[in-house]
């Protein structure tokens, strides 16, 4: 048996007892998740705290400490919601995951002549949303994701995310899913608040660093002359979540190239400056260095 095979089967059995285990029971795991973390395993700890106090020079120590706990509070319970998930029905979805203002969106893609952009980022729980969002926004719904490097979760997380009927597409197919979707009522759902290499990546002051952006969302936007959304998820309270939109770009006024990314970083920052501790600060953010010729 290969160890990929072995780690697929071990998945599925963590998969299936969360089903059986109760939300209550639930974040007890999650805080012992997050204290092995953040004090045992120590995971991404220079990574994170280096990345906090560079986004937050003004800030006291203490506070930094307090984000910094935080965050792994806030992690720790997106996975172990992550893999709940799997198991949650759609009516259990609805109740914990709502989208306040889905109208915003689906006024301009109901005529089925035109589609949206949706934008969304590492903040709260975005996993939720990949299972969920045809759940209020009826007909197609197109999300890109990176793939995972282990074939068998890769398969099964696949299935089992596009159960509600969302379409998974590999970041490496974006262009062809444009091609054949179009300016057809599709909701298409990116995640741009990763670090990219891209030679063709749009530069912004983001939390005072100079920051790469993955410059797609902003490309098919202009390609196809449609509404673009910040998808903002707030916690409400442990295990529920409030999702709202706001308008980037309505389509309509022609933008120069990377004015939706920097609408969109503006946005993110904005959020992320009001509460931090709900952010993916393990992600190497800031790998990318501008090159000044």
């Amino acid at each position: 048996m290969s160890m990929s095979y072995a780690g697929y089967l071990f998945f599925r059995f963590v998969v299936w007892v969360f089903s059986f285990i109760p939300f209550s029971v639930l974040y007890k795991i999650s805080d012992g998740l997050a204290w092995l973390l953040y004090r045992i395993i120590k995971y991404r700890k220079n990574v994170v705290i280096g990345q906090i106090n560079i986004s937050f020079p003004d800030k006291e120590q203490s506070e930094i400490q307090r984000i910094v706990s935080a965050s792994y509070s806030n992690l720790a319970d997106i996975i172990v919601e992550s893999i709940k998930g799997f198991s949650m029905d759609q009516s259990e979805f609805r109740r914990r995951y709502k989208f306040i203002n889905p109208e915003i969106s689906l006024a301009y893609t109901n005529s089925n002549t035109l589609s949206a952009i949706h934008i969304g980022a590492h903040y709260g729980n975005w996993e939720w949303g990949a299972i969920s969002y045809p759940i209020w926004f009826p007909g197609s719904v197109l999300a890109f994701y990176k793939p995972l490097s282990n074939k068998f979760i890769e398969a099964y997380g696949r299935r089992m995310r596009g159960r509600l009927n969302i379409v998974l597409i590999p970041i490496g197919d974006t262009s062809k899913a444009f091609k054949d979707n179009g300016n057809n009522g599709t909701t298409y759902v990116f995640l741009s608040d990763q670090s990219t290499w891209s030679d063709k990546a749009h530069w912004v002051t983001f939390l005072g660093q100079d920051t790469a952006c993955p410059p797609g969302a902003d490309k098919y936007a202009r390609q196809l002359s449609c509404p673009v959304f910040f998808t903002d998820i707030q916690r409400v309270k442990r295990g529920f979540y409030e999702v709202s939109q706001f308008l980037l770009s309505d389509g309509i006024i022609a933008l120069e190239e990377g004015e939706i990314t920097k609408r969109y970083m503006n946005k993110l920052e904005e959020i992320i400056i009001t509460k931090p501790e709900n952010w993916l600060w393990s992600h190497k953010r800031w790998k990318k260095k501008r090159i000044i010729n």
